[in-house]
């Protein structure tokens, strides 16, 4: 597997255009990526609930550079297989697990429920300045309401048939979850490395809540041209463009081999 520098060089192959909201979004008042109601302008069209978006000091996504090495205790998934319920959502095409079993992941001894996944493109993270064609975000929720997100890059590459299902319905959505449902085994979504790269931040759409714990996986997932292309078509151009990062402390867990 590739190493961060490594991973920082392949981040600038195949930068196609840009798409999708993040962790979870707010409803009501108008929001988009563009012009009068994009993102340098979010806190103005609802300054009540969206002024975090402006004002907030640990805002994502970010830019990643040079990240400090630690030894970090690994991420657990419980990702369990189940029913999906695929929608769109107006901003991103969701998956949200259905039925009665549950997913999770540890983080830090806290266990955060798994809610939905949704995607970015061009990837919202950049390392080195440089976007990933694709990012997908897992949404995660503990007990007590705070949200932990797992990004994971996608680059092209062979055809990957775990995400096939999903691919193959997202054009086709609507806004009923329940209208669209495929099978889908969560954890296989995943890389096989699990190394992550770790801080704290926020939402990357409106209200911009902070408090978000981020894990960007270091190692992308492959996706064929074809299969990246199907998610440039649903969406294309809603990354949010990277936050200052006011001193916040950006890990890269040491240890490679997950």
């Amino acid at each position: 597997m590739k190493s961060f520098k490594k991973f920082a060089a392949v981040a600038g192959v195949a930068i196609i255009a840009t798409a999708v909201a993040s962790s979870a979004t707010a409803a009501g008042t108008a929001w988009t990526y563009t012009g009068l109601t994009g993102p340098s302008h979010w806190k103005t069209i609802d300054p009540t609930n969206y002024a975090t978006c402006a004002d907030g000091t640990a805002q994502s996504p970010i830019n990643i550079v040079a990240p400090t090495r630690s030894d970090l205790v690994n991420l657990a998934f419980s990702y369990k297989p189940s029913e999906a319920g695929i929608f769109n959502n107006g901003h991103t095409v969701e998956a949200e697990p259905l039925g009665t079993s549950t997913s999770a992941v540890k983080i830090d001894g806290v266990s955060y429920n798994f809610a939905q996944f949704h995607f970015h493109a061009p990837s919202e993270h950049e390392i080195n300045g440089m976007h990933y064609p694709v990012e997908i975000h897992f949404v995660n929720k503990s007990a007590d309401g705070k949200l932990a997100v797992v990004g994971v890059f996608v680059k092209v590459g062979a055809t990957n048939a775990e995400w096939a299902p999903f691919i193959s319905k997202m054009l086709s959505a609507t806004a009923n979850a329940e209208e669209t449902k495929v099978e889908l085994d969560w954890a296989k979504l995943l890389p096989r490395n699990k190394q992550t790269i770790r801080y704290n931040g926020s939402l990357t759409t409106p209200g911009c809540t902070e408090g978000v714990k981020w894990n960007v996986f270091n190692h992308a997932i492959e996706m064929s041209q074809a299969q990246i292309n199907t998610f440039l078509e649903a969406y294309s151009g809603n990354n949010r463009p990277v936050q200052p990062l006011n001193k916040r402390v950006v890990t890269l867990d040491s240890t490679s081999a997950k």
